[in-house]
């Protein structure tokens, strides 16, 4: 049948139209998450389709104590590298600079910005508290790294537990010394969640052994530098001391510098916690008596692992990791767990 001009005009027209609008929908629904210069280029329409829950973004914000002191930078750089392994993950890294107040401001942030995820190495165990619960009330997972919160307000913990350390740092010397001497002891900041565990550790082991007394105790604010002072102040005193047990490392090798400065090498013993790499020199070469590892690798890496759980919305548990004993004997075997392998 012959068509005449009008009707073959007519059904040009509704071609066009229906070819227009087809075209029209598949512009507005070609979506990528990837910048213009990663796109691969093309030459079929191909419709990108939205991404995976899993391959969406990830913030995670972190706030930790002290960059300053050694083993909270382990910390942060074994997040950072853990990181590595999550493409989709965005860590947003804080330093608290050992300050409760700050530290709390940074939690505010984070809740403001309505992160995936929380990570808080707490610089005061109570005082952050209510910053912890606060997120957690705001729907966001909180794990805390090596120290916790004063008490469970829902968040989860990837550490070590620090009266262990404090038990086996005593244990250590009492065996030493025959249950007998006397004990300077070198704290944390008052109030810090290891200061507190640590020192309840030590007195378990004082009330089984009552020959061994107590004859001074002060904090070295982890500090290498404050300690030393303090030993010094200590001997010139005339201040009679077996052994030294300090509650971290730095503040071991600052004590141990004072008594090999004052002819004391031998006659007092030193104990410290951490297994930073100095301490790790000196045990090997007979200076402090012992220190005890605490993984900072294994915990930085099970709280990322834990962010990105919680932050997909996956069940997860806490992260719980012993502390080792470190002697001569042992020391060359954790050099390799001090190393982050990049």
């Amino acid at each position: 049948m012959k068509m005449n001009k009008f009707t073959i005009l007519v059904l040009s027209f509704l071609l066009v139209t229906v070819f227009i609008a087809g075209c029209a929908k598949k512009d507005t629904t070609v979506v990528s998450t990837k910048p213009a210069d990663t796109m691969t280029p093309t030459t079929s329409a191909v419709v990108t389709p939205e991404p995976a829950v899993n391959d969406k973004e990830i913030v995670v914000g972190v706030t930790v104590q002290d960059m300053s002191n050694e083993f909270i930078a382990m910390l942060k750089d074994a997040m950072q590298l853990k990181a590595k392994e999550y493409p989709n993950l965005k860590l947003i890294i804080n330093d608290a600079e050992a300050k409760p107040d700050k530290q709390a401001s940074q939690m505010d942030a984070f809740i403001s910005q309505k992160v995936g995820a929380i990570i808080i190495n707490p610089a005061d165990a109570n005082a952050l508290t209510p910053s912890i619960e606060n997120a957690i009330k705001a729907g966001i997972p909180v794990i805390t790294l090596s120290s916790d919160a004063a008490k469970n307000v829902g968040q989860k913990w990837s550490g070590s537990k620090n009266e262990d350390a404090g038990r086996m740092e005593m244990e250590f010397i009492a065996k030493k010394l025959g249950g007998k001497g006397n004990i300077a002891i070198i704290r944390g900041p008052i109030g810090h969640f290891a200061e507190i565990g640590r020192f309840a550790g030590y007195k378990e082991v004082l009330d089984k052994n009552p020959g061994m007394k107590i004859v001074t105790d002060q904090t070295g604010n982890w500090s290498r530098e404050e300690a030393m002072s303090l030993m010094e102040n200590w001997i010139q005193a005339g201040k009679k001391i077996d052994a030294v047990v300090a509650q971290n490392d730095a503040m071991a090798l600052g004590a141990l510098k004072a008594v090999e400065d004052s002819g004391n090498k031998g006659k007092i013993l030193v104990v410290g916690i951490d297994a930073i790499k100095d301490a790790l020199d000196s045990v090997k070469t007979g200076g402090m008596d012992a220190t005890f590892f605490q993984d900072a690798i294994g915990q930085a890496n099970g709280a990322v692992d834990m962010a990105v759980k919680g932050a997909n919305g996956q069940a997860f548990e806490e992260n719980i990791i012993p502390f080792e004993e470190v002697t001569k004997a042992n020391a060359d075997s954790f050099y390799s767990r001090i190393s982050l392998k990049k």
